[in-house]
């Protein structure tokens, strides 16, 4: 009798197991089919100069376009932009001539130079900078692209070297660079990369959203937080793949003997002084920096006790025109440091 009932209890145990894990899979089947059929649904209206791009890139501009941002405080507010045969906000830049060195700077919207003018971004006012001191023979190559992440960065770097073959790398670092883009819908592969089951990842993410209100599941999901610091809390997957895309890129660069160095900008919505908020974060950069054997230069400490108030677009929260001709003077001296870019003679 014992014998029995043991074999009728594992039974029973073997086909609660196999419903529950038949449950599963139909609904990890049915969410990953709902999920690829929704997830361009809903495009944001102003994304009409931006095309989907396979894999971690997500997005990029076209080629040869133009068109109006609006103001991220006031959007009544409104800057014009354009964008060259590769989609980057920069001039056309054709075959290298002799003697000619190229600096690329990779970043997002800081680097690209939201809310300002083109020839006031720091890469552009950079190259001018240059040519003004007699040096126009290097060329600064803005590869800024708003709301990029590393993992983007790395993704275009990898495109653009062998078509403007810089000299130099240079990558601007931002404290949300571990933060997922949210300028266009991401391909749910790109959301849920790290989670075994798609369905699992978003259940937990439900319940923290929504029931608990704060992190009580480990979501495997990749999604906006507007806390950039937790993106940097101990085990996040976020400055995981943050740190590999730098790793990445320093590694591109290495590969074609090319110098590779870090920017570290200041959010211009905090105050530079002992009650900034994102010092961890760029102490993070640092450390990895100093890890990897990579060039970081913390521009947190060129604006120290100054106002941030009065470097960055009121209408908007970005960086302005001041701000970048101050970047872009440090970027010209860190520039000017490397002999193997100033070696041809100025003319």
């Amino acid at each position: 009798m014992t014998r029995f009932f043991s074999r009728t209890l594992a039974l029973r145990l073997l086909v609660l197991v196999l419903t529950t894990a038949l449950a599963t899979g139909v609904a990890e089947a049915t969410f990953r089919w709902y999920v690829r059929w929704t997830f361009d649904a809903e495009f944001p209206p102003w994304t009409e100069n931006l095309v989907a791009v396979p894999g971690p890139q997500v997005f990029a501009f076209k080629p040869k376009a133009a068109g109006v941002f609006p103001g991220g405080v006031d959007a009544n507010q409104t800057f014009a932009y354009r964008t060259n045969w590769q989609g980057l906000r920069d001039r056309d830049r054709f075959e290298k001539k002799p003697g000619e060195k190229r600096v690329l700077v990779m970043g997002d919207s800081y680097t690209w130079g939201y809310a300002v003018a083109e020839d006031e971004a720091f890469p552009q006012t950079a190259e001018r900078l240059l040519k003004e001191r007699g040096y126009p023979h290097i060329e600064t190559i803005n590869g800024g692209i708003p709301d990029y992440n590393s993992r983007q960065e790395r993704q275009l770097l990898e495109r653009l070297m062998p078509i403007y073959r810089p000299d130099a790398v240079f990558l601007a670092y931002v404290v949300n660079d571990a933060e997922p883009s949210t300028a266009m819908p991401t391909p749910p592969e790109e959301t849920y990369r790290h989670a075994n089951s798609w369905f699992l990842a978003e259940l937990a993410e439900v319940a923290n959203r929504r029931l608990f209100r704060a992190r009580v599941f480990r979501s495997k999901k990749d999604t906006v937080d507007g806390n950039y610091l937790n993106g940097f809390a101990e085990g996040s997957l976020k400055w995981r793949d943050s740190k590999q895309a730098i790793r990445e890129m320093r590694d591109m660069c290495a590969a074609t003997g090319i110098p590779f160095a870090v920017l570290i900008l200041p959010a211009v919505t905090e105050s530079f002084d002992d009650q900034y908020t994102y010092r961890p974060i760029h102490e993070a950069v640092a450390s990895w920096g100093r890890e990897m054997g990579v060039p970081v230069f913390d521009l947190l400490m060129l604006f120290r006790g100054e106002n941030h108030l009065s470097l960055l677009v009121p209408w908007d929260g970005h960086p302005n025109a001041e701000a970048h001709r101050r970047i872009a003077e440090f970027l010209v001296a860190r520039i000017l440091e490397d002999p193997r870019l100033v070696e041809t003679p100025p003319v």
